[in-house]
């Protein structure tokens, strides 16, 4: 009669000697896909996931050497419209055209066109506005150079240097650009030029023509008296007749008192 020995249970806290891959065939025990599942209960739960993408829609990725028609599949299952008109974007006009291709072109879905479209939108908008910024603070600047150069006649001389553009039927000539994107019109040497033209041509002809016939542009004696009081200051060529800007501005004060006194 043999003997038969009694199956030792393992203490506790002891792991057990085997695991659950003893009992798979040798290649199975080995193969990679395994080697990172821990227990029977982990392999379940793989399986189970897998078997859930069984029918699923499934998007192969084109290797290096796929056609522009493998990847239009490609675009067309993520979401791709099937023109370029089928994106839902409440843009109009020629970019809005340019860009429907670019984003059909490029294979985004409806929703990655969006979302580009609203993030330029913003980007452009900030841009816009920092340029328009920076024009009203450069023209602040010009303004202020205008005004110290010309003093009281700043208004006269800018009015009648409108009057001539108007006159020549160029009024949208201040609104070109320049090579640096700086619109023409705040070009000092531009406004000096147009200023020192219509002071010879009110010189020549009849300021009711060139200021127009409804609003002549006239300095009040307040401003006019400023003017005076303004080159006859102290140091000014006024009193320094070697100076070579004196003769002009005696000239200038003595017209000035005129139009006060006839």
């Amino acid at each position: 009669m043999s003997e038969q020995v009694a199956d030792v249970p393992a203490e506790a806290g002891e792991a057990p000697s085997e695991s659950w891959r003893d009992a798979l065939s040798p290649d199975l025990m080995t193969d990679p896909s395994l080697q990172h599942i821990g227990s029977v209960e982990a392999m379940a739960k793989s399986y189970i996931n897998a078997q859930k993408m069984v029918g699923a829609d499934k998007v192969p990725v084109p290797g290096n050497w796929a056609t522009d028609e493998d990847w239009a599949l490609v675009y067309n299952k993520l979401g791709r419209p099937e023109k370029p008109d089928g994106y839902e974007l409440e843009e109009t006009g020629e970019f809005s055209d340019w860009f429907r291709g670019a984003a059909h072109g490029a294979g985004l879905s409806d929703r990655q066109a969006q979302q580009l479209a609203a993030a330029y939108n913003e980007f452009n908008g900030e841009a816009s506005a920092q340029t328009q910024e920076q024009i009203d603070s450069r023209r602040s600047e010009i303004e202020t150079e205008m005004r110290q150069e010309f003093g009281g006649q700043y208004d006269m001389k800018m009015e009648r240097a409108n009057a001539l553009l108007k006159e020549f039927n160029a009024p949208d000539l201040t609104e070109m650009l320049m090579a640096d994107g700086t619109p023409l019109g705040d070009s000092p040497d531009l406004i000096r030029f147009m200023v020192n033209m219509s002071d010879y041509i009110a010189e020549q002809v009849s300021e009711d023509g060139l200021a127009g016939r409804d609003s002549r542009p006239t300095l009040s004696d307040g401003d006019i008296q400023n003017r005076v009081s303004e080159l006859t200051a102290k140091n000014s060529p006024y009193w320094e007749k070697m100076h070579p800007d004196h003769d002009r501005v005696v000239a200038e004060v003595l017209q000035l008192r005129e139009q006060i006194f006839g």
